[in-house]
This record gives structure tokens, sequence and C-alpha cells, in this order.
């Protein structure tokens, strides 16, 4: 009984073998086949795009060597600044308090104007920003606030509103 147990586990690691060797052909041949279709697009690939001519690049818009030569329309605004009003109503107290007004980018880099001013009086100024500009910052002391641009004049208060 001996001897047939050993042949019958020699017929299966035989047959295991064979399966697995077949098993590894079939994987071998997919990648191979995967290999030579890669191969052939690519070369499909290089020899298609590689037989295109250098045509001349033209600009629909060429740019003028002359600044005179610019052609632009006549509601175009040059201006790369803007001035604006602001008009500051004092408030009465029986003090003279005088103190520096500033008007300032909101995020404080830019100072366009600085004034020292008492808070008991109006006043008119005018100065200039940058047409970017949509809010400006003022500030008076302790007394801040941020006041849009959209027109050529904007009010300051001292009392918050």
């Amino acid at each position: 009984m001996v001897p047939s147990t050993y042949w019958a586990f020699e017929q299966a690691v035989l047959f295991s073998y064979i399966c697995f060797n077949n098993q590894i052909s079939k994987i071998m041949k997919k990648k191979a086949i995967a290999a030579v279709t890669i191969a052939i697009f690519s070369l499909f690939l290089i020899f298609t795009s590689g037989c295109k001519k250098n045509l001349p690049i033209t600009d629909p818009n060429p740019v003028p060597e002359n600044p005179l030569e610019l052609t632009v329309s006549n509601s175009f605004d040059w201006k790369t600044t803007r001035e604006i009003g602001l008009e500051v109503t004092g408030i009465t107290i029986p003090a003279n308090i005088k103190n520096t007004l500033q008007v300032k980018s909101t995020d404080e880099v830019k100072v366009f104007l600085k004034n020292q001013i008492f808070m008991n009086q109006d006043y008119s100024l005018k100065f200039t920003i940058p047409a970017y500009e949509t809010e400006v910052l003022i500030t008076y002391g302790s007394i801040r606030q941020t006041l849009d641009v959209t027109t050529d004049v904007i009010y300051f208060s001292y009392l918050s509103e």
C-alpha cells in the first residue's frame, strides 16, 4: 500500500507542475502581446506626430512698435488714479481736540491722506487713490471706519453710524 500512495503523490506533484507551467506560459503570452501592442502604438504616435510642417505663427493682433500707432477706443480711461473728496463733519465738544486723520488702504499698507485736524470743525479735503481701490479705512485716534469709494465724495463722521 505504501508504493501506491507514493505513486499517487508523484502523480499529484507532476499534475500540479504541468498546470502551474501552463498558467505561467499563458501569463507570459499575455505580457508579450501587451508589450508588442504598446510598442506598435508608440511607434505609430512617433511617426504621425513628427511629420508636421513648421508654419509661421501669425498674431491676429500684432503689437505696434510705436505707441502712437495703438488703436484705442475713445471711451478708454487712461487714468490709473482718481481724485476723491472727503467731507468731515465736526462735532460740538467743550475742548479743542486735535488728532491725526488718516485715509489708508483697507490692508493699512498705503496711506493716501494724513492730516492734523480739530474734532470740532468741519473739513473738506481732496486726495488721490489708485483707481482699483473700492474701499478706504479712515482713522482718527481710536476711531476707525471703512468707507466705500464708489462715488467721488465720501463722508466721515466721528460718531459711529
